[in-house]
Parts: structure tokens; C-alpha cells; sequence
């Protein structure tokens, strides 16, 4: 129940003020409690109608029905544009907006005092592409092939999106995202529906999911710098929440299949467009340093990106609005180095979680690290684009951790320390805290094959979710929520019953898309 108080101060600021002579008159205001409005609502425009039954509880005892009372109900958008869309306490009509997230104001106005009440909701009007989880996965021909279930209103799977895109035929899938809900209209001309495989990567139509060729990387980028292959393979900052809400709306920083970091500021480069790119040192500005295909940030704070360079393998960072990168610092004493060195250990893996530890709100990252000895680590960081910190190592024994050396997968929980992974189609989890390290491994899948592991940083991130996407030839792909438990001496994937979905492509990689 939502209940909005009017509380009203008087202050006579004349002369007489400095004489108070206690004589008062106070009147008792009507006061209204809202009730049956919920936090937020879901519609698809020009479709099925917005219905709301709000119950008024009227201090006075008075029928908020009676012609004492005005009602408006008021649409806000991001841009702060109003539109009223009802006078009725009642309120049942087919949106007509533009799609798009909205703040929704019920106000109610008493004509005998002009007394004013409100109470307000989330409104969310999209077509049937704006809400829902995006999946990039393979048909049965081994092409690359995007899905959604849509949740809109009701849960529906829209099937066959790329091949119906307009774009040619993609192989070797790598991810579908939404960049995330823009601040403003200035920064929604910046939001992207990016599909990305490692034969070429396009963004879409927001509200169609069509595409063209034109549609390319290179076609935003003005650089000296050759850009005949210029695939997106990773970009940040991601949506964080249910929402649809990204840690900057201003910034962006992507890399390329062939190696290449591109910095954009909106505000200074006139929209989401890129310069030279920035995987380069000042002191050497001539040589392109390229870097692994992930970018290490805070999920809930962006300001720049740590970034591997694999030509030297050393970790670098570069601020939101560098364009050069810069080097970071080791001393003896550091659990781990930035500068690999001589250690001889490389990337493998890397992965940004809601891991807290060392005070860390934002979230920490994990980098998984192999050496020229086939030893295995774990980087735990801050990886804060100004000035990251090193948080934990780990080594990992690879005389628990069964199978371990010949795994295809990985997904680190944000809330225990467990590593999962996929190894021979079986999914283990290895604790890796030093001196109680063990193994848990999980019979939940027949001979059915994982095609994708993946902790939920998005959607209900508290809930520390791992989705795993299974495939067999018969019923095709699966998507199923699984929740891991808390206690620390055990390992138990709960299944969700409602989180769960199948006849889908083989899936191998889920975002979630929360708006316009």
C-alpha cells in the first residue's frame, strides 16, 4: 500500500510575525492511501490495454467516485516529455506511446481544498522485442541464429530473428545484447541491438530486429587505422539490472575480432561514433597492442576498462575518454602482476560478476589464467578504469578439480567462491577457498549436450542464478534457471520451475534486453 501525507508549514513572513500570540486554527486535511497500483507495468503499444483499478482510502470517509474529485493519470518519459492519457479514477486504454520507459503519475485533486495527492508507477511500452532475455545460439545447419522470450505482457519465444534480419548468413556465434535504455533522447540514437558472430558483426532495428549490411562497425569509426575487419565482439558497459539500466549512458568502450579498443564519448563525439582506437601506449602511439576479445569493468561503475594485451600479455586500463592506454603498476609484494613477465601464464577466460569482496559494491572480476607449465589461476579484481586493485589469487588444484585442464566452459558465482565449469558435456563446480578446496559435480542433464553456462549479472542478479542452456537432437535447445545455495559445505542447483524453456536453438549466449 502506498501512502502519500500532505503536510502544510505556514511562515507569515511580516512584521506581525516577531508577536506570536498562540492563537491557532488548525483544520484537518483529507489524507488518501493508495492501494492496488503495482511498482511497475509491462504493455506493447497499440495493443493490449493498460488497466488499473487504483482503491482510494479516503481519511474522511468520503466516495472518492463523487464529484469532489479530479483524477489525471500522466505520463513522464526519460526526456521528461508529460502526456495525461487519463481524467478517469479508472484507468483502461490502449497505449499509444512511443516505445519507451515512462514514470506513470496518478493524481488526484479534492476541488473543495485544491488538495493534491500522487502516487506514481514504471511504465514500459515496447513492441514485442523490448523486454525479454536475447539468445544468439546455432540452427541445424551450424548457422548463427538469434531468439527471444519476449515478456512483455505475456512469455512468448520469437523465433528465427537473424535469419529474418535481412543479413546474410553468420557462423561461430558470439553474442546478441541491448546496449542498454538511454538518459535522454540525445543518447537514445546511441543505443544499439548489437548480433555478433566471428564472420561479421551488425546491429538492428530496435523495434523491427532488421538489419543491413551497412549496418557495420566500420561505418561508425573514423580512423586512420585499416578497417576491413572490424567485428564487435565484446562492448561496455552491459545492463546491469531488470531495468535495462547500464552504469554509463555516456560511454562506451568496444573491441574487435581483430584486436581493436575504441573509446566513445557521446557528448564530444556527437553520438555513438569512434576514433583512432586507444590499444596503444602515448610513449609508442605507432604500435596497435591487441587485445583479447573481453573488456574487465565494475558492473555498476564505468569509468574506462582493464584490457588484456596479448601481444605482451600484461594487463592495461584506458579511462573513458582515452586515447591512449597506460600501464599499470606491480611491486614484489603484489599477490599478482599486471605484467606477466616471466611468470609465462596467459588469458584463458575472463569474467565480470557482483562479487563484493574488499569492499568492492560495484564488482569485482576474474581473469583465468593458464602458464606455460599447463598450472591454472584465478585473478580476482577491481578492475576500476582509473585506478583498478588486486583483490585475490587463487591456484587451482587440478588434483580436485577433475577434467579441469580440458574445460570448455566457466562461470564464477558472485557470492560463494565457486568456479563452475563444463568439461567432457559434465558440469562441475570447484570451490576454489584456499585449503577447503573441493569438487561438486552435477548429473542433471542425461546425455544431453551443455551448450552454455552462464551466471545472471542482469536480470536478478541477487539471486546469484546460473542459467545453463542443454541440446539434443530431438527437442532441440533448453534454457533452464538453476539456483545455487548458500551454505558453504554444500553445492545444490535448485531448478526453477518458472525459468525454464524449451524447443530453442542450441544456445551459446543469453542477454537480457529491459527497454526501448
Amino acid at each position: 500500500m502506498k501512502k502519500i501525507q500532505i503536510i502544510i508549514a505556514v511562515c507569515l513572513l511580516f512584521q506581525g510575525c516577531a508577536k506570536d500570540l498562540g492563537n491557532y486554527n488548525y483544520t484537518d486535511i483529507n489524507e488518501v492511501e493508495f492501494s492496488n497500483i503495482e511498482e511497475s507495468y509491462n504493455v506493447m503499444i497499440n495493443s493490449t490495454p493498460l488497466n488499473i483499478n487504483p482503491v482510494l482510502t479516503m481519511s474522511e470517509g468520503v466516495d472518492p467516485d463523487s464529484e469532489r474529485f479530479e483524477y489525471q493519470w500522466v505520463t513522464v518519459s526519460v526526456t521528461g516529455e508529460r502526456d495525461t492519457i487519463a481524467t478517469t479514477r479508472v484507468l483502461n486504454s490502449v497505449v499509444t506511446l512511443t516505445p519507451g520507459n515512462y514514470t506513470l503519475y496518478l493524481k488526484v485533486i479534492d476541488k473543495e481544498t485544491e488538495v493534491q495527492w500522487t502516487t506514481y508507477s514504471y511504465l514500459s511500452v515496447g513492441t514485442i522485442y523490448t523486454r525479454g532475455i536475447m539468445l544468439m545460439g546455432e540452427d541445424d545447419a551450424g548457422n548463427a541464429d538469434a531468439q527471444m522470450i519476449s515478456m512483455v505482457i505475456d512469455t512468448v519465444l520469437v523465433e528465427n530473428i537473424l535469419k529474418n534480419s535481412g543479413l546474410p548468413t553468420l557462423r561461430e556465434p558470439v553474442g546478441f545484447i541491448h546496449t542498454g535504455i538511454a538518459s535522454s533522447s540525445y543518447y537514445d540514437k546511441c543505443v544499439k541491438i548489437w548480433v555478433m558472430t566471428k564472420t561479421g558483426s551488425y546491429w538492428l532495428d530496435r523495434e523491427s530486429m532488421k538489419g543491413t549490411t551497412e549496418n557495420h562497425f566500420s561505418k561508425i569509426v573514423y580512423t586512420t587505422e585499416p578497417t576491413a575487419d572490424l567485428s564487435v565482439v565484446d562492448v561496455a558497459p552491459q545492463v546491469y539490472n531488470i531495468r535495462g539500466n547500464v552504469s554509463s549512458g555516456y560511454y562506451r568502450a568496444v573491441v574487435t575480432s581483430n584486436g581493436l579498443l575504441f573509446n566513445s564519448g557521446f557528448g564530444v563525439n556527437g553520438g555513438d561514433f569512434y576514433i583512432d582506437p586507444s590499444n596503444r601506449l602515448s610513449t609508442d602511439y605507432n604500435t596497435i597492442l591487441h587485445a583479447f576479445p573481453f573488456l574487465f569493468y565494475p558492473l555498476k561503475s564505468f569509468y574506462g576498462v582493464v584490457w588484456y594485451d596479448t601481444d605482451n600479455d600484461r594487463f592495461l586500463r584506458v579511462t573513458t575518454t582515452g586515447t591512449t592506454s597506460n600501464l599499470l603498476t606491480d611491486s614484489p609484494a603484489d599477490i599478482f602482476p599486471w605484467n606477466q613477465g616471466t611468470t609465462g601464464r596467459k588469458l584463458v577466460y575472463g569474467e565480470n560478476t557482483y562479487n563484493k569482496d574488499g569492499g568492492n559494491n560495484s564488482g569485482n572480476s576474474f581473469a583465468l589464467m593458464k602458464d606455460n607449465q599447463s598450472k591454472w589461476f584465478i585473478y580476482k579484481m577491481y578492475a576500476y578504469g582509473s585506478s583498478p586493485k588486486k583483490v585475490g589469487f587463487y591456484q587451482i588444484d587440478l588434483s580436485v578439480a577433475t577434467g579441469f585442464a580440458d574445460a570448455t566452459m566457466y562461470g564464477f558465482s558472485s557470492t560463494r567462491t565457486l568456479l563452475f565449469y563444463v568439461s567432457g558435456n559434465k558440469l562441475y563446480a570447484y570451490d576454489y577457498d584456499p585449503g577447503n578446496e573441493r569438487l561438486y559435480q552435477f548429473n542433471l542433464f542425461g546425455s544431453d549436450e551443455i551448450s552454455m553456462i552462464k551466471f545472471d549479472t542482469q536480470i536478478d542478479p541477487d539471486a546469484n542464478a546460473l542459467y545453463v542452456a542443454t541440446y539434443n537432437s530431438a527437442s532441440k535447445g533448453k534454457l533452464q534457471r538453476y539456483l545455487v545455495n548458500s551454505d558453504p559445505n554444500t553445492v545444490i542447483l535448485t531448478p526453477d520451475p518458472v525459468n525454464s524453456w524449451s524447443g530453442l536453438t542450441k544456445v551459446k549466449n543469453m542477454s537480457w534486453r529491459g527497454g526501448k
